[in-house]
Parts: C-alpha cells; sequence; structure tokens
C-alpha cells in the first residue's frame, strides 16, 4: 500500500467549516437516530479531560463562556453524554462545571484508585458526588469486592443508577478473560470493562485483537458490556498512532475488512486515523480523550474551537459524522430504511471537511454563510475518505485514464513521421491535449524537439540535394 493521488485531497483541505448552532443540533439529532438505528440507544459516549485543559473562571477572562460552549460541542459533535475530568477541578471551577454539564445533560464520572481500607466508605462518598466511576486496577479486587460497586451507587442513587457508567479498565487482559474457554472471568461478568484498539492486530482472520469484533466474537461479550476507545490512559495518544508503522501495518487489513474501507491510501496518518475512529462507534459504548480530539495541535477549552478548525484543515480533526457514516456502511444501514438518515449524516460530516468558498472557522463565522454557500459545503466530498465501492471505482477511473493517455501516446508514437513537416504541431496540440499526464508530456515534448531537428536537417538536406542537381533536371520536375 502506498500513499497516492487519492489521498492528496488530505493535503490540499483549506478548512472544515463550522457548523451554525441549529445546524448542530440537526446534526445531533441525526446522530441520536443512526445510534439509535444501530441499536445503540443507551450506549455511553464518554471524554476524559484533563483539569489543566479548564482553565479557572474570572471577571477578567471568557472561561465561562468557553467551558459553556466547549461542552455544547462535546455533546452535539462529538457524541459525548458522559465527561472525567482528571484531576479534580478547583471549586470555583467545579461549580461552573457543574452547572453546564446539568444543562447539558450529561454525566459526570470519577477515576476510582484502587483502594482496600474504608472501602464502602470511599465508594459511597464518590456515589454521593459523582454519576459513576473509572475503576483502575479492579482485577486487584475480590469478586465480593466488586460487587460492592454497583450495589452501593444502587442504594444512593436510587433510580437514576446507571450500571453502565461503573466502568472497570483492566490493562492486563490476562487478568480479565480466560483464554481456556473464551469467556470473561465469572467476577467480571456482565460488568463494563474497558478496552482499547491501541495495537490493532488483524493480521489474519481470527486475530483481532484490540478491535470491538474481539469483545464480541472471542470473549463473547455482549454488545453493552463494554466500552471501547483508541487508547486507555497510559498508551500512546492517537497522533503517536497514526504515525507508527507497527501499529498501522499490523491493524490495515482486519480495519480495511470490518469497515469495508478496501482504501488503497490506507497508511495516509488522516486516513488512518478517520478509519480507527469508525471502527470505535461500532460499540454501543466508546470512550475519547481530549487530546485526540485534535491530534497534534496543543490547546485548552479556551482555544478548543480555532484547535479544532485548524486540526479539521489537516484533515485530522475528530469528525463524529464521518465515524457514524463509516458504521453505518460497515453494517449496511446507508441502504434501505437507512438511507435517508444515511444522507443526512454524509451532509455534516461534508460540512465539516468541507473545501468550498464558504470561509467559516467559528460558529460567528458560520452564521454569516449564504444558504449556497451552506448547501455547496453539504455536497462537498473532495476530501472526504471515501469507502470500499466508491474508492475502488475512482482508482478504476484513475486506471482507465493512464492507460488511455498511453494508448494515446502510442498512436502518436506510431503515426507520426519525424520527418513531417507538421509533426511538431501536432506534438504540441497532443501535449496541450494531456497536459496533466506530466511524464507523458515530457517525452513527447522531446520526441517533439527531436522530430523538429530532423525535419529541419531533412528538409535541409533535400534543399541542398536539389540545388545540386543540373538545371535541366529540375525544369523537368517542374514541368
Amino acid at each position: 500500500m502506498k500513499v497516492s493521488a487519492i489521498s492528496g485531497g488530505y493535503n490540499s483541505l483549506n478548512f472544515g467549516r463550522a457548523l451554525k448552532p441549529d445546524e448542530m443540533e440537526q446534526a445531533y439529532e441525526s446522530a441520536k437516530s443512526v445510534r439509535e438505528l444501530m441499536g445503540f440507544k443507551e450506549g455511553k459516549g464518554v471524554l476524559y479531560i484533563p483539569s489543566e485543559k479548564i482553565p479557572e473562571p474570572t471577571a477578567e477572562n471568557s472561561a465561562k463562556e468557553s467551558i459553556s460552549r466547549f461542552f455544547e460541542m462535546a455533546k452535539k459533535l462529538f457524541g459525548i453524554n458522559t465527561v472525567e475530568i482528571s484531576p479534580e477541578v478547583t471549586e470555583g471551577t467545579k461549580s461552573v462545571v457543574d452547572e453546564v454539564l446539568s444543562a447539558q445533560g450529561i454525566k459526570k464520572v470519577a477515576r476510582f484508585d484502587f483502594q482496600t481500607e474504608n472501602l464502602e466508605e470511599a465508594i459511597e462518598n464518590a456515589a454521593k458526588t459523582y454519576d459513576g466511576l473509572r475503576v483502575v486496577n479492579p482485577h486487584q479486587y475480590s469478586e465480593d469486592q466488586l460487587n460492592l460497586f454497583a450495589e452501593i451507587f444502587e442504594k444512593v442513587k436510587g433510580e437514576s443508577f446507571d450500571p453502565k457508567l461503573l466502568m472497570f479498565q483492566v490493562d492486563d487482559q490476562n487478568s480479565v478473560y480466560n483464554w481456556d474457554n473464551h469467556k470473561l472471568f465469572k467476577k467480571f461478568d456482565g460488568k463494563n470493562i474497558i478496552g482499547s484498539s491501541n495495537y490493532i492486530n488483524g493480521t489474519n482472520k481470527d486475530n483481532f485483537w484490540g478491535s470491538t469484533a474481539f469483545y464480541i466474537r472471542r470473549m463473547n461479550v455482549d454488545q453493552g458490556n463494554f466500552i471501547h476507545g483508541i487508547r486507555k490512559a497510559g498508551e500512546p495518544s492517537l497522533a503517536q498512532q497514526i504515525k507508527d508503522p507497527g501499529q498501522v501495518n499490523q491493524s490495515i487489513q482486519f480495519l480495511e475488512n470490518e469497515l469495508k474501507l478496501q482504501d488503497e491510501d490506507f497508511v495516509h496518518p488522516a486516513r488512518y486515523a478517520a478509519a480507527k475512529r469508525g471502527e470505535v462507534v461500532l460499540s454501543q459504548n466508546f470512550y475519547k480523550h481530549f487530546d485526540d480530539l485534535t491530534p497534534e495541535i496543543t490547546t485548552d477549552i479556551m482555544g478548543f474551537e480555532k484547535a479544532y478548525q485548524e486540526a479539521l484543515e489537516k484533515g485530522l480533526g475528530d469528525n463524529y459524522f464521518d465515524s457514524l457514516a463509516k458504521a453505518m456502511k460497515a453494517r449496511g444501514l446507508n441502504e434501505g430504511k437507512g438511507a435517508q438518515l444515511y444522507e443526512q449524516i454524509c451532509k455534516y460530516r461534508n460540512a465539516l471537511y468541507s473545501s468550498g468558498e464558504g470561509s467559516a472557522k467559528t460558529i460567528q463565522d458560520a452564521l454569516k454563510l449564504t444558504a449556497e454557500q451552506i448547501e455547496a459545503s453539504y455536497r462537498d466530498t473532495k476530501n472526504v475518505a471515501l469507502q470500499g465501492f466508491e474508492v475502488r471505482q475512482r482508482a478504476i477511473q484513475m486506471q482507465l485514464e493512464e492507460a488511455a493517455r498511453k494508448k494515446d501516446v502510442a498512436e502518436v508514437l506510431e503515426n507520426l513521421n519525424p520527418l513531417n513537416e507538421h509533426f511538431f504541431d501536432k506534438v504540441v496540440n497532443f501535449a496541450r491535449k494531456n497536459k496533466k499526464a506530466l511524464i507523458f508530456t515530457g517525452a513527447i515534448a522531446a520526441i517533439a524537439a527531436v522530430g523538429g531537428t530532423m525535419y529541419s536537417y531533412g528538409k535541409e538536406i533535400a534543399t541542398k540535394s536539389n540545388a545540386a542537381k543540373p538545371q535541366s533536371e529540375k525544369l523537368d520536375k517542374k514541368a
């Protein structure tokens, strides 16, 4: 596999335009409908945010407004309904964040480190503050201790308790999975296990480590009883993964097959990032990291909107609607009853990747766009990573065009006589017609130069030869 002209669109992105507030709302509703169509209505979308990314609101800054706008974007543009902020922010920031999260209907979870002393008290205190927990190193607990988490949360929360918000991060699969009978160990049965696609390995049909398929087909875990993401805490960021040849080479085959990509340019970082994100949303529950929304661009919540647009310009910004479109197509939901919904999702995908004239790097800019510019962005697929049949169609078209150019060159070489006085004109016309075929144009230009020289030389010889002939012979010819 190699990077070729097809992936060039990612290198020529002008920008991906921002969505207007009403568009963002419509896109959000369409995304919810897609998740419901996939059977994921109750799915979780969790975002991990380092606390240093959230500035302290003061009278002098606009942090409160930025916090509000960011979490609205997180919900409507990235499918987030749950956040973990770690470590906890200051009390002043916490009150603002909690108010915003409540207004957006976003749940809040916290990291829970391993401990055995006063375990019940610690769980109860957490249940009074948070909607759920990410439990680290849970394999060190006994079965009874693990069951305490759900029992205490249910007692404190009552009917609002959601067991899927108790997530268990196991870094060693050997401690959670019984390889002999291909099942989870009993104490983890029915619990929401955190996995990651870091180093997906799909080098053969029976080996798809680190994927949604691995949990379902190999671990026999029900869809909804695990939460999937690109990386767990401590694993390489998406920016690192997409540039790691080991990551790419081990996972290309599986991702192509699972998402029906068949993309010859899969090694392009933007293509690979889009594919990994698409694979993640095949899971009912998924999580994302703040830094992975804008790979290669460091920002905080205050500068997020600008950083996100810059990331889209590079083709690396998290386009949730592109991920959903890939997932729908992989499941065959882009046809039949899902066809209209697929078109809606593609509209917003295209807008975020658009390269048209309507420059809108902020929501305020988007409000100034004309109806014609907006409609044009919905149809703009220049920078979209196509899938399966579409990619193959484009590749075939390019091959046919190249073959046609080669045939034209062959005909020129075969039919043109370098000693013909019209040779140079014909070659120049051919080169003008085929100016995209740089290699062939160069070759023809060289042949034309030689041919022109040969013609001039031949004409000169003929003239001199004619001049040397007897006058009577010249007169006979004229007669």
